[in-house]
């Protein structure tokens, strides 16, 4: 009875999190006003947490999860998975150097070239992703375990490194974050303080800066709460459990607390960018057919009908004018043309 409420459970937190990633990287592809530095590494996020997404689902339909296998046939079954989860980890300091980058400075951060850029950016988690996966797999010890989860097949001394690795480099992150957002603040004050700032475009820095740093907050918050809390308490299991297949009755329930971090970016997004909200209601309009937020594009109408009518009444006066003076000039002409009559 648990397993099947455990899997109806992680079914349905996979299917919302396919459901919000593909519409994240769709958004992105089509509006080319989404496509900032910052979106780029949203989408990226969004591709490792679908792979997430789709290896849970294989995992539900084959039902691994509750299935006793060797830890080198569990393994490769997960190796999508781990390096998606490992890439997705280490992506989250580069999204923090990214802000602090904006920062700090501002004038290079802009004019440097995005594809160059987020690609620069994604060097360390890509490598650090295929080095743990690589260095995981060398290590197999060649035995059974009763669920296959990727956690279980690596070797504890590996495991004790590279979860070590990750809670140095989200430590990190969470250190960088904050400091960036001091560094803002100070910013903020000095500009509204200068002589040479007006304070509408203080006002529009600070709210610009502040939407930034709480997205960014909130994807950061989400990730710690689920899956590094994952890390940290199977960390401590294997510190405190001398025998590990004591506790690993327990180790499949720890999907739902990582559910929230696979489906996040789709629900940030959302919530904290009008853009993108605007983005996914458009999507969600054309994938029902129009049943879904029929009003969706009545406001760019509106607005163009009303651009029409001011221009419109803008030149009716004008043509009235013309018209008026050609009556004028015609009287005129025939004024004329009587006077010189009646002389005759």
């Amino acid at each position: 009875m648990q397993q099947h409420v455990l899997e109806a459970i992680t079914a349905v937190g996979m299917a919302f999190g396919i459901f919000g990633n593909v519409n994240v990287i769709v958004a992105i592809c089509r509006k080319k006003v989404l496509r900032t530095k910052g979106a780029m590494f949203v989408m990226i996020l969004a591709i490792a947490h679908l792979v997430c997404n789709v290896s849970e689902v294989i995992g539900l339909i084959l039902q691994f999860r509750f299935r006793a296998m060797s830890k080198k046939t569990c393994f490769e079954y997960n190796i999508l998975y781990k390096f998606a989860v490992m890439f997705q980890s280490a992506l989250y300091l580069s999204m923090a150097m990214d802000i602090c980058f904006s920062i700090v400075l501002p004038i290079k951060h802009m004019i440097w070239k995005k594809r160059n850029y987020v690609t620069a950016m994604c060097i360390f988690p890509a490598v650090f992703a295929t080095s743990t996966t690589v260095v995981s797999f060398l290590f197999i010890p060649d035995e059974e375990i009763p669920y296959c989860i990727f956690m279980l097949t690596t070797d504890m001394r590996i495991y004790q490194m590279v979860s070590s690795a990750l809670i140095a480099l989200n430590t990190l992150t969470v250190i960088i974050i904050v400091l960036s957002v001091v560094c803002a603040v100070r910013k903020s004050e000095n500009m509204r303080g200068s002589r040479h700032s007006s304070s509408s475009r203080t006002n529009s820095l600070r709210e610009d800066k502040s939407k930034v740093f709480r997205s960014t907050f909130f994807l950061v918050l989400i990730y710690i709460v689920s899956w590094w809390s994952v890390v940290v308490i199977f960390r401590v299991i294997t510190e405190v459990v001398s025998d590990l297949s004591e506790a690993a009755q327990y180790m499949p329930y720890l999907i739902i607390i990582v559910m929230p971090n696979f489906c996040q970016a789709y629900y940030v997004t959302y919530f904290r960018s009008p853009r993108f909200r605007k983005a996914f209601r458009e999507q969600f309009h054309w994938f029902t057919c129009g049943h879904a937020f029929p009003k969706i594009f009545d406001k760019e109408r509106s607005r163009g009908s009303k651009h029409g009518s001011a221009t419109n009444s803008a030149n009716c006066p004008q043509a009235q004018t013309d018209s008026d003076g050609k009556k004028i000039r015609n009287g005129s002409q025939k004024s004329i043309r009587f006077s010189v009559q009646a002389d005759v």
